[in-house]
């Protein structure tokens, strides 16, 4: 991977994992650690009544938070079995916590991303859908990764491995969608991957683009990087459609890529000013007429605010 979204992956996967040193139980009831970091056998037959962690777990040096000795091998698994019998999938980050002994040093759970990061490369480079993996700018590395982080690195998207064989940027940031029901989490990060993949194409445009510079700051709040003016404004997303508003005098409230009362009613306005018609029930930018995305490219234009596309 390029060196920047290996640098970059940290800072982009925190804010929508979070971060912690104690072990606890995922939405899908399997114990995770660190930034998403899963430590449970991804299988069923694991979930009896003597379940087994991954060998991931006895790498992190765990310590008791009280006294700071070093935690036995047997007291790492009954912590573990505490967590996966404790029934707090859906209980409070706090709950938690309040729930364990044990913590992992900050060091040991950066390794363990950097380890499981170099792991999900490995065997996304050895599926030849993204035989051009080496060569993608880094912006579509980081989104590629970014999936394989939520779904694992063998993950079955045929309209999205179907275009990225095709080095088809715009139908992998339309494709690269994961189920949202049930998971309301994964929202923030479908907004960033398709961002990620729709800038990767931009790049791909350029006679100069270098490859390996990540477009997208992992440092930087999403508003913050919609609003940087490193990149042009891509009017194929819903967060590009509220940045175009906004720099066009139509406050959608918000750049976050998701369609609310705020950006219903810049909208609204925007087409009212252009002799529009009004769209009804917007909730993605499927719903939003070509003639508008055209009138906002015309005034961006006008304004001399670059575009894509």
């Amino acid at each position: 991977m390029h060196q920047s979204v290996r640098d970059g992956f940290l800072p982009f996967s925190q804010p929508l994992e979070g971060r912690t040193d104690f072990m606890y139980l995922d939405v899908k009831s399997l114990v995770s650690t660190g930034v998403g970091n899963l430590l449970d056998a991804d299988d069923p037959a694991a979930f009896g009544s003597n379940p087994t962690p991954l060998a991931d777990i006895f790498t992190l040096d765990w310590f008791d938070k009280d006294t700071l000795a070093p935690a036995s091998r047997e007291e790492v698994e009954a912590e573990y079995r505490t967590v996966k019998f404790s029934g707090t999938a859906l209980a409070p980050l706090d709950a938690k916590r309040a729930l364990t002994r044990l913590r992992a040093p900050r060091e040991a759970i950066d390794g363990l991303v950097v380890r499981k990061l170099d792991s999900f490369e490995g065997t996304l480079r050895g599926r030849e859908q993204y035989a051009g993996y080496d060569g993608w700018p880094a912006d579509g590395q980081l989104g590629l990764l970014s999936m394989a982080w939520a779904l694992g690195p063998l993950f079955t998207f045929p309209k999205f491995q179907a275009a990225a064989a095709a080095g088809d940027w715009a139908t992998m940031a339309r494709e690269c969608r994961m189920t949202e029901a049930g998971n309301p989490g994964v929202v923030p990060r479908n907004i960033r991957n398709a961002l990620l993949f729709t800038l990767a194409g931009w790049k791909t445009t350029l006679p100069e683009g270098d490859p390996s510079a990540l477009v997208f700051d992992p440092g930087r709040k999403l508003d913050e990087n919609m609003r940087s003016g490193n990149h042009p404004v891509p009017l194929t997303l819903v967060i590009g459609v509220q940045t175009a508003l906004e720099f066009l005098g139509f406050d959608p409230h918000g750049l976050d890529g998701v369609v609310g009362p705020g950006t219903r009613a810049a909208l609204t306005s925007f087409q009212d000013s252009e002799g529009l018609t009004r769209t009804a029930a917007v909730t993605g930018i499927d719903d939003i007429p070509q003639e508008t995305i055209d009138a906002l490219a015309t005034r961006l234009d006008e304004q001399v605010i670059p575009r894509f596309p």
